[in-house]
């Protein structure tokens, strides 16, 4: 990488040589001018080019906002960064908004080096890409070779014949073969996500009537149905009366990247979570299964050294059958639980929820009697899905149990169970007129392995929520949880159709 020459902008010396010594430290190949106030920096900037700008916030009579101010009024194509004693994330969220593109705390300088680094290329690379770029829509010769190579779909918009024109690759990533319809800015409004049309409509009319370039993202649904994100950029050409003639343009299909990082935090997700299932295994391990086993040892060298009586040796015959006992159900929880995560890759099949209830009714039918319990459906939005059918109906009966288990003793319990439809995901409802959960105290232990809430309510061994959890992050979905004491209990699951295909 070539010497980077850095625009440093403090007003105390001492902390310039501690960035300057930072920077000298880890490596860097870099020279550097320091501003102590307003006329250093305008000169500086005015009489050399820069890689980068590194601006402290704390000077008593010149801010950094002013500073941004002066950067964005000479379209500086570099980076600005704040390095900072002390700041408070509504100011950091303002100073990205009017154009610095990172902070660094002063006690934190170690990721100064790296921070400037990344900072550099990405300019770098975006300053190459725009040059390409209003290259490629200064010439019209070369839009078609331009947007096969680098997957632009590029177009065009006569304001004063009305002549429209689209490239290959703007008709094939909204989905459509080269011609198949009429190249018209009105056509590709009709391929915009619903939701963002009004916002991409509002870019266009502010680049015909105020600036002459405009950038967007949005969602298009593409004609197969297929929502893709995509980038677009335009640029309006002006008379000499300021009337725009003709509008140029490009979107870039941003899918496989923003998918690639949606996926990468699925990734992380999973592995916190697989973290926190291990923290719960070595739970069990140091309390559940310590406590049997050091009990079970105990009793055998008591019974194995001491002389005892017959009624003292069955006494301590109760106590290892307890104990053994209890060794074997926290096995059989394991068992079950490491069986969930195994169970995954069996074959799907056509689960309707409707058919789910009634067999769970049937199941419990004496429950539902003795206690007058009235659960009502809504499936009119999604009725099935394609899944494993023992989860779902695991996952139901956990609920629903739960939902008459902690029940008021003077009021009829009321489970409503619903299903909702949006863009690319089903959505599950149980919600009931129960005890509730005190959330404030106890949201981190809802669907904690052991936990239980309600003790000497009913019975149970703090299991039932656990595996729910985990059936469904196995299925690919989530899983979350309102309520209040005394006013109920709601439990939201969402599954994702990719992973969860509904049939209609």
């Amino acid at each position: 990488m070539k010497t980077l020459n850095l625009l440093l902008l403090e007003d105390v010396i001492s902390d310039a040589e501690l960035i300057i010594r930072t920077l000298e430290k880890s490596g860097m190949d870099f020279v550097s001018v320091v501003a102590y106030g307003k006329p250093d920096y305008i000169k500086a900037i005015k009489d050399a080019s820069f890689d980068a700008i590194l601006a402290d916030n704390s000077m008593p009579q010149f801010s950094a906002a002013e500073a941004l101010e002066i950067y964005n009024a000479h379209d500086l194509a570099i980076p600005f960064i704040l390095v900072t004693g002390s700041i408070s994330e509504e100011y950091a969220v303002e100073i990205m908004k009017m154009g610095a593109c990172d902070y660094i705390l002063k006690d934190r300088l170690q990721r100064l080096p790296s921070a400037i680094i990344n900072a550099v290329h990405k300019f770098s690379l975006d300053l190459e890409r725009k040059k390409y770029m209003e290259k490629v829509i200064a010439n019209e010769a070369l839009l078609k070779d331009a947007a096969e190579l680098a997957h632009f779909g590029s177009w065009e918009a006569d304001l004063v014949t009305y002549i429209q024109r689209w490239s290959d690759v703007q008709y094939r990533i909204l989905g459509y073969e080269p011609g198949e319809i009429e190249p018209s800015i009105t056509n590709f409004l009709k391929s915009v996500h619903g939701e963002d049309v009004n916002f991409v409509k509002q870019q266009l009319d502010e680049s015909f009537t105020k600036t002459e370039k405009q950038k967007y993202d949005c969602r298009i649904i593409a004609k197969d149905g297929t929502i893709k994100y995509i980038h677009g950029e335009m640029v309006v050409k002006r008379d000499d009366k300021d009337k725009a003639l003709r509008v140029n343009g490009f979107i870039r299909d941003m899918s496989e990247s923003i998918n690639a990082e949606v996926k990468e935090q699925k990734i992380t997700a999973d592995l916190v979570q697989r973290n926190k299932d291990l923290e719960q295994f070595a739970y069990i391990v140091s309390h559940n299964l310590r406590a049997p086993v050091a009990n079970i040892v105990g009793v055998t060298n008591v019974l194995m050294e001491e002389k005892l009586e017959e009624e003292e040796k069955a006494e301590f015959m109760r106590a290892l059958s307890a104990s053994v006992k209890k060794l074997d159900a926290t096995i059989t929880d394991l068992n079950q639980i490491l069986q969930v995560r195994n169970h995954v890759n069996e074959n799907k099949e056509r689960v309707v929820f409707a058919d789910i209830v009634d067999d769970i009714k049937s199941g419990i039918g004496a429950a539902l009697n003795d206690s007058f319990v009235m659960i009502t459906t809504d499936f009119s939005e999604v009725g099935e899905m394609a899944t494993l059918k023992s989860y779902i109906q695991s996952i139901f009966y956990n609920l629903i149990s739960n939902s008459i288990k902690f029940r008021k003793q003077d009021l009829a319990p009321v489970i409503e169970i619903k299903s909702r439809k949006h863009p690319g995901k089903i959505e599950l409802t149980f919600k009931d007129n129960g005890i509730g959960i005190d959330l404030e105290k106890k949201s981190n232990y809802v669907f904690g392995l052991y936990k239980r809430f309600h003790p000497g309510h009913a019975e149970g061994k703090g299991m039932g929520l656990f595996m729910v959890k985990t059936q469904v992050e196995t299925l690919g979905g989530k899983i979350s949880v309102a309520s209040k004491v005394n006013e109920g209990t709601e439990f939201k699951i969402v599954f994702d159709l990719p992973d969860s295909f509904e049939l209609e």
